[in-house]
């Protein structure tokens, strides 16, 4: 994926330098050159100076080519505002907005646009939140790596299943849930719910069924 970041602060650098060891391609934008200084020296990616909400400034970072925005700086209303006209102008399909005043959160989950607190566990939500579009990469386990925990999050097709519906599959078991935040192990009787993170260990040869099982 192509993402765009605003905020060069902890948040938006330990996001940045994540997501691209992963493999994305990741453009971020700060106000102050000097913050750019913590994404060290492996960073490639591109990097503008300029307010976040600025359209210039968004252009500049190629906010029309992204496929996803985190808004990362430590202003609730920066935040707001950019997320909206990514959201909004320019159309991009997955928005993340960091915000310190949870109660603003379910007024902008309601327009599409998903929130991450100031918490230790920003960086991994949203990380969470920009892999639903694609099975990442947990783990790879054995020395010959021929099994694999993957995770994504809950598609269409499978929205309402059970955990016992699900495990006609030998090759592939859903392990553990993520949903509003917390985590469990599912039992039989558990219904998979649109939004939840589902990580599965699967054998590396049943990836493409696993795929198809889950619509993508």
């Amino acid at each position: 994926m192509k993402i765009l970041i605003i905020g060069c602060g902890k948040l938006g650098a330990g996001l940045a330098i994540e997501l691209y060891k992963r493999g994305h391609t990741i453009n971020i934008i700060d106000k102050d050159e000097e913050s750019f200084y913590r994404l060290g020296a492996d960073f490639n990616g591109l990097t503008v100076v300029g307010n976040g909400y600025d359209k210039d400034t968004l252009e500049e970072a190629e906010i029309e080519y992204c496929d996803a925005l985190v808004c990362a700086t430590g202003n609730d209303d920066i935040n707001v505002v950019a997320a909206k006209i990514g959201k909004d102008k320019y159309f991009v399909k997955y928005v993340i907005a960091r915000l310190y005043n949870p109660k603003k959160g379910k007024v902008f989950e309601a327009q599409g646009i998903k929130t991450i607190s100031t918490t230790g566990y920003s960086i991994n939500r949203a990380i969470e939140l920009l892999s639903f579009n694609m099975m990442d990469s947990v783990q790879l386990l054995g020395a010959d790596a021929s099994t694999e925990i993957v995770r994504i999050m809950a598609t269409p097709s499978i929205d309402g299943l059970t955990l016992k519906e699900m495990e006609n599959e030998k090759d592939f078991k859903l392990i553990a849930v993520v949903r509003d935040g917390s985590s469990f192990i599912p039992k039989e009787e558990d219904v998979i719910q649109a939004h939840d993170i589902l990580y599965f260990v699967t054998k590396i040869d049943a990836k493409r069924r696993l795929k198809i099982f889950l619509g993508i």
